[in-house]
């Protein structure tokens, strides 16, 4: 039986201790430099996003919403899903198309500032003490919240109009060989044909303190999980 959503949401609340609901442009600047999972909401009060941040480089959550906040993060993530709907929305383009003919095109990162601030969420966070936690615990708000109203990739419609998702630590990856997981094994389950490149490519985003001279092989669990919250489809 599909949880309702105030149940699930209260579910949610129970996950963690969260910070207080903010507006993104006065909680983004001071959010902790920690590892944790944020949620993104409507005004209204529907959770349209979960995410996590890791350590990065000492910048934890704060480094991962700045990029947002400054139009970095345009190709991923929350920014995507905020231009993707702000570009889906007539009144949005028509604004845009008015500098257009005024001479005075706005770049991309203008754009994809301005989407996020036409959207006007608020933001709410959980500290964790490593980046494992804080994927451990985005993925339990992603199970909670899936079969309802959530902007996140992984959430993708089937064909009957029903959310789906494959949980990581339920799922067996049919392509690896005695339990070992690899780049190249993980790169042609997910249906890349890159050479890796996009593994590779999430697990630095995701992992930056890894060597970049080193091998990512074997993959841990806590790596393959991380890889394909960001890549499936």
């Amino acid at each position: 039986m599909t949880m309702g959503r105030e149940d699930a949401y209260a579910a949610v609340d129970a996950l963690a201790e969260w910070s207080e609901w903010q507006p993104f442009a006065v909680a983004a600047p001071r959010a902790p430099l920690v590892p944790g999972a944020y949620q993104m909401r409507l005004r209204e009060g529907t959770i349209v996003y979960i995410d996590m941040a890791g350590e990065r480089r000492g910048q934890g959550i704060r480094g991962r919403l700045s990029m947002y906040r400054r139009g970095k993060g345009a190709v991923s993530g929350f920014g995507e899903a905020a231009l993707d709907r702000a570009l889906a929305n007539a009144s949005f383009i028509e604004d845009d198309l008015d500098s257009v003919c005024a001479g005075t095109p706005a770049r991309a990162s203008v754009r994809a500032q301005d989407a996020i601030r036409w959207l006007d969420v608020e933001i709410r966070w959980a500290e964790c003490d490593t980046r494992e936690a804080a994927l451990t615990l985005e993925t339990a708000a992603l199970d909670l919240l899936m079969t309802h109203v959530i902007w996140n990739r992984v959430a993708s419609r089937g064909a009957d109009g029903s959310r789906l998702r494959e949980s990581p630590a339920d799922s067996v990856p049919v392509s690896a060989v005695d339990g070992v997981m690899t780049v190249a094994l993980l790169t042609a389950e997910l249906g890349r044909v890159d050479g890796g490149k996009a593994v590779r490519r999430a697990l630095l985003e995701g992992l930056p303190e890894h060597d970049r001279g080193s091998s990512w092989d074997p993959l841990t669990a806590v790596q393959v999980a991380y890889v394909r919250s960001r890549l499936a489809r």
